[in-house]
């Protein structure tokens, strides 16, 4: 007799597999949400206060810890979060509005009453955080505005609902009064109670960087926003990583971040030549697959000793701010286009950070990639691999001015909801494994949700 067969669809099944199991995690966590409501407590709100004080009351159920970034800390107690600028040593006491201002803070600690509401920015690095924790509308007074490349920040700038800071002290000092607090100075302000100073852009890698959403969430009381937000860039990273490395050639790539420093007023009129040497660069080339390239010295007075120097890198990055077309790198590095002895020359394989730029030159690359980590690591993977992380992938901020790419244009008129939370430009990598890409899949299984069930229970019930 004559078998029948069935033919099956492993991707369906797989499909269901996966709905079922999110259907299984969002009962257990509601199930858990009902019988152990201490699981479901937050921060208040922006525009609540605590009304009855109790001392012995834990006003910040939703927490941060600093996994990886260096450069701050954030320690909590009952009603107030201490935050540090570890670069400035500048100590921030954010006090929960409607309790009392804390008592024997550390020297210079400045207190502030939280959630802030209305803030200044004066560096444009600031603004890609608090847009990707959907604090855009807290933003109400701007500095280096010409420099912003927030579609909806230059929108509400045209509008007049962020205003900007001018040279008339007076004016700006009328217009700071109105702010909580002002992001991005640079340095410890200790008479301006206001100033928040930062140093993203100084730690040194590249989750680091990240990680400084949790720094502007304590102002908000929004870390279960930042828990979230950093948690799925630090995943698309590390799966992107994965990725990247899976496929790596058996010989990397070697990549060099090269500037030239034009003759000018702050040089003595002395021109030269450098290797960039950052820590986070050295990671970001590694974890895309490609060799780091640095050299003793860093600095060369010649272009011929530089171009010695260089000689055998593959791929380099221009971060010579001036110059943007390929006739401008040439002139800049003493080259010329027959020069095929050079690898980098020969492979056309010449980048710019200058892909994505206001319509001022302000360059995107100064702040969303700071803050979009993958974002920044899937354009390093396609500059080492061209057919990764697709093969159809198209580059935010690495521009390739060998093969004259154009540059894209951040105006206000790419805002199309202001109202919108900021998110990662980066493409997600999970959804890459589905195609046989190496990227691992980070759907949930029952097991994982059985377990984390038992442990919330658990603790809750039993600690």
């Amino acid at each position: 007799m004559t078998r029948s067969t069935v033919s099956v669809n492993i991707n369906e099944m797989s499909g269901f597999v996966q709905y079922y199991v999110v259907i299984i995690c969002f009962f257990f966590f509601l199930v858990s949400s009902i019988l152990i409501p201490g699981i479901s407590s937050q921060n208040l709100p922006m525009d609540q206060c605590v009304t009855g004080f109790n001392a012995d009351n834990d006003y910040f159920p939703d927490k941060v810890t600093v996994e990886t970034a260096t450069m701050f800390s954030i320690n909590y107690f009952k009603n107030y979060k201490l935050v540090t600028n570890k670069q400035t040593n500048e100590i921030f006491a954010l006090y929960q509005c409607g309790t009392p201002i804390p008592t024997n803070l550390p020297t210079g600690a400045k207190p502030i009453q939280i959630s802030v509401k209305n803030v200044a920015v004066t560096d444009t690095s600031a603004i890609p955080f608090l847009e990707l924790l959907g604090l855009r509308s807290a933003i109400k007074l701007l500095d280096t505005s010409d420099l912003v490349s927030s579609p909806c920040i230059q929108s509400a700038k045209n509008s007049g609902t962020i205003t900007i800071l001018t040279n008339n002290q007076t004016l700006n000092d009328m217009a700071l009064a109105g702010a909580d607090v002002s992001f991005g100075a640079f340095e410890a302000k200790p008479t301006d109670q206001k100033s928040i100073s930062i140093a993203t852009a100084s730690d040194p890698g590249i989750l680091n960087r990240v990680e400084w959403l949790k720094f502007y969430s304590t102002f908000f009381n929004a870390e279960s926003k930042a828990n979230e937000v950093y948690g799925k860039i630090k995943t698309n990273y590390e799966c992107l990583k994965n990725l990247a490395n899976k496929n790596a050639k058996s010989e990397k790539p070697i990549v060099a971040w090269i500037i030239f420093d034009a003759p000018s007023d702050f040089n003595q009129n002395t021109p030269s030549w450098k290797i960039a040497d950052a820590v986070f660069k050295k990671q970001l080339t590694e974890d895309a697959g490609g060799s780091y390239f640095n050299a003793t010295p860093l600095s060369y007075a010649t272009s011929a000793d530089f171009l010695k120097a260089i000689q055998n890198v593959d791929i380099v990055i221009d971060e010579t701010f001036i110059g943007s077309s390929i006739a401008d790198f040439y002139s800049h590095f003493g080259l010329t286009a027959d020069q095929q002895q050079y690898k980098f020359v020969k492979n056309q394989a010449i980048y710019r950070e200058d892909g994505t730029t206001n319509p001022n030159d302000g360059r995107d690359w100064l702040e969303n990639a700071i803050a979009m980590g993958d974002a920044s690591l899937e354009d390093m993977i396609n500059v080492i691999n061209p057919q990764l992380p697709k093969s159809d992938y198209n580059r935010i901020w690495l521009r390739n001015i060998a093969k004259n790419e154009p540059i894209k244009i951040s105006s206000a008129t790419n805002c199309t909801n202001p109202d919108q939370p900021l998110t990662s430009k980066a493409g997600e990598c999970a959804a890459l494994s589905a195609k046989g890409t190496g990227a691992i899949s980070s759907t949930p299984t029952f097991f994982s949700c059985f377990i984390a069930f038992i442990f919330v229970t658990f603790v809750t019930l039993f600690i």
